[in-house]
C-alpha cells in the first residue's frame, strides 16, 4: 500500500492532493510528483481522481453534518464555553458574519476540489490509457463529486462563481462572474447527468468509498427534494419551474423512477440490527450506499486538515474528560449536544434512541458538564478507546467512516416522493425502514407526511439531515421547530446557556460569502444577497 502527495502550483494556490496506489483506502505518505512529471500514465490518472475525492471528504473545521445538525432542532452548539468555535456558536445564533472561519473554510475546501476536478478533466486526455473504460469511470466520478461540491456551495451560499476549467492566471479568478441559485442548480444537474451513464451499478470490496449510478441516482433524489422545498421557502433565490440540466426536466416522476431502480436492483438491504451500522469495525456495509473513508493509516498530525485521513469530527463530539464509563470512551470536545427536543422525538422502546444518544448522565461515570450541557451526546460519532491511533495525532486519526447516503434514506425518500401518488407503495418503503427499528408489530396501515418526517429525524439522527428536512419544509415550520429545542426543561442547571438563539428568517439559511474572498477579488465581481449580511 502506498500514498502520495504531490503539489500542484497555480500562482500563489497551492493545493496538496492526497491520493493512493493499489488500494483505495489505505493510505502511506510519500512525496514526489508535481504537474510537470505527472498525468502521464493510468496509475498516474488515478492518484489524481483520489486527490479530487480528498477534497469531498477534507473536514478543515467546517464539517457538514456537525454544522448542520447544529442549526437545526438536533443539536446545540456546546463546547468549552459561548466562545469556544465561535463560528459554530454564530451558526447555531444566526449571528454569523462575513469573517465566520467555517464559512470561510467551507468555501475554499469547495473550491480547491473544483479546481482539483477542472483540473483534472484538463489532463486526463493526455494520459495514455490501457483501459478506455477507465477513462469514461474516472471521468464520471470526478463529475460526480464536482456536481456533489457545487451542492454544497448553493445549498450554502446560494450565489457562487461557477468555474469549470483552470484559468490561466489568479487574475482571472480574481474576475469571475458570481452565478445566481438557479445556474448552479442547472450547473449541479449536468455533471450527475452527465456522470450516471458511466459508473458502475456496484464495485467490488477493494474499491468501496468509490461512486457508483446508485449513489447519484440518489443524490439527485436529495437535491431534487431540497430545490423544490427552498424554491418555494426562500422565493429571493429565484428558482422557478423544474429543476433541469437544460435538456432533460427533474421533475417527480423522473426522481420516482431512479429511487424505484436502486430499490428493485436488490443491490442494498437494511442492515437487520439498527446499532451495527455505527459499529466501527463493520463499515462499507450492504446499507451504505455512499460512504466517505477515513482511515488512521497516515498518523497525522496536521491542523490545517488537508493532511488528515482520520475522521476529525470525531473529536468534537465527545464528553469533556470522561471517567469510569467503562473506560469505553476517548475524551472529546462536547460540541453538537443532543437536544431535549430529539430524544422526546423516540417512541418508547425504539432502539434507535440508544444508538443515537448517549445519556451521560445515567451511565456509570463522571464528565465535564461543559457549555450547553443536556447529558446528551450523539453515540455514533463520539470517539471511543477502543480505536486510539498507534502514531500521530488522536484527534485526527480516528477510523469512522460517514455513511453519506443510506438505503434507508432511499426508502423514506422515496416514501415522500410516493405519498400522494401512490400511498402504498409509500407505507411499503416506509414500514421496511420502520420495522427493522421496531418491528412488524409497529407497522403503519397509513402513511402521512408527518409520519415520513418523523421516522426520517430517528432513522437519520445525529447524521446532519435535519437541517435541510426542515429547511424544504418552509421558514415559519422551521422556525417553529428550532425556536421549541431551546425551551429547557426546568430542573436543568444551566439554562443561561440555552438563552437568545432563535431562527432569523433574514439568514435565508445560508452562510455569507467570505469576506477575504469578497476583499481578494475585484470590486463588485463578489457580493452580498441575504439580507442579513449586506
Amino acid at each position: 500500500m502506498k500514498k502520495m502527495r504531490y503539489i500542484v502550483y497555480m500562482g500563489a494556490l497551492v493545493l496538496g492532493l492526497t491520493a493512493c496506489t493499489k488500494d483505495f483506502l489505505e493510505l502511506t505518505p510519500k512525496t514526489g510528483l508535481v504537474e510537470d512529471n505527472f498525468y502521464k500514465t493510468e496509475s498516474d490518472a488515478f492518484l489524481a481522481l483520489t486527490g479530487v475525492y480528498d477534497a469531498l471528504a477534507v473536514q478543515n473545521w467546517q464539517f457538514i453534518p456537525l454544522m448542520s445538525d447544529i442549526w437545526s432542532d438536533d443539536a446545540f452548539a456546546g463546547g468549552a464555553d459561548a466562545a469556544d468555535m465561535s463560528q459554530w456558536q454564530e451558526i447555531e445564533s444566526n449571528q454569523m458574519t462575513p469573517e465566520n472561519g467555517s464559512a470561510t473554510d467551507l468555501w475554499n475546501r469547495c473550491y480547491t476540489g473544483i479546481y482539483r476536478a477542472n483540473l483534472y478533466f484538463q489532463k486526463e486526455g493526455g494520459i495514455t490509457w490501457t483501459n478506455p473504460e477507465n477513462q469514461k469511470r474516472f471521468i464520471a466520478e470526478a463529475k460526480f463529486i464536482r456536481a456533489y461540491i457545487y451542492f454544497d456551495l448553493v445549498r450554502h451560499y446560494g450565489w457562487a462563481p461557477i468555474i469549470n476549467t483552470v484559468l490561466p492566471s489568479i487574475d482571472d479568478y480574481r474576475s469571475v462572474t458570481q452565478n445566481t441559485p438557479a445556474e448552479l442548480y442547472k450547473q449541479v444537474a449536468a455533471d450527475l447527468m452527465a456522470a450516471m451513464p458511466d459508473l458502475p451499478v456496484t464495485v467490488p470490496s477493494t474499491e468501496v468509498g468509490r461512486v457508483t449510478k446508485p449513489a447519484a441516482q440518489a443524490l439527485m433524489a436529495r437535491i431534487y427534494l431540497l430545490y423544490n422545498g427552498v424554491k418555494t421557502a426562500i422565493p429571493d433565490l429565484g428558482l422557478t419551474g423544474e429543476w433541469t440540466d437544460g435538456t432533460t426536466v427533474i421533475d417527480k416522476a423522473y426522481v420516482q423512477l431512479a429511487l424505484d431502480e436502486i430499490i428493485t436492483s436488490g443491490t442494498y438491504e437494511l442492515v437487520p440490527n439498527y446499532a451495527d451500522l455505527f459499529d466501527w469495525e463493520h463499515q462499507n456495509s450492504i446499507e451504505a450506499v455512499f460512504e466517505l473513508q477515513y482511515s488512521e493509516k497516515a498518523k497525522s498530525s496536521d491542523w490545517g486538515g488537508w493532511g488528515i485521513n482520520g475522521n476529525f469530527s470525531v473529536i468534537f463530539y465527545g464528553m469533556r474528560n470522561p471517567e469510569g464509563f467503562g473506560g469505553a470512551w476517548d475524551a472529546g470536545w462536547s460540541f453538537a449536544t443532543i437536544t431535549w427536543s430529539l430524544v422526546n422525538e423516540y417512541e418508547s422502546g425504539d432502539p434507535r434512541k440508544n444508538a443515537t444518544v448517549f445519556n451521560a448522565d445515567a451511565e456509570n461515570g463522571q464528565y465535564l458538564h461543559a457549555f450547553m450541557n443536556t447529558g446528551y451526546f450523539n453515540k455514533k460519532w463520539m470517539p471511543r478507546t477502543a480505536f486510539q491511533a498507534t502514531a500521530g495525532s488522536r484527534e485526527h486519526n480516528y477510523p469512522a467512516n460517514f455513511i453519506d447516503i443510506r438505503y434507508a434514506d432511499v426508502l423514506l425518500m422515496a416514501a415522500e416522493l410516493y405519498v400522494d401518488d401512490n400511498p402504498t407503495k409509500a407505507r411499503d418503503y416506509l414500514n421496511q425502514v420502520r420495522t427493522r427499528a421496531l418491528g412488524e408489530s409497529a407497522a403503519l396501515s397509513f402513511v402521512t407526511l408527518e409520519n415520513i418526517m418523523h421516522e426520517r429525524r430517528v432513522e437519520l439522527g445525529g447524521e446532519g439531515s435535519r437541517k435541510w428536512d426542515l429547511l424544504r419544509r418552509g421558514f415559519d415550520y422551521a422556525k417553529a421547530k428550532i425556536d421549541a429545542s431551546f425551551d429547557v426543561p426546568a430542573s436543568t442547571p444551566n439554562k443561561q446557556d440555552f438563552q437568545g438563539r432563535t431562527f432569523d428568517p433574514q439568514t435565508y439559511a445560508l452562510f455569507p460569502i467570505p469576506g477575504v474572498e469578497i476583499r481578494n477579488c475585484n470590486d463588485g465581481v463578489l457580493k452580498q444577497y441575504v439580507p442579513k449580511y449586506r
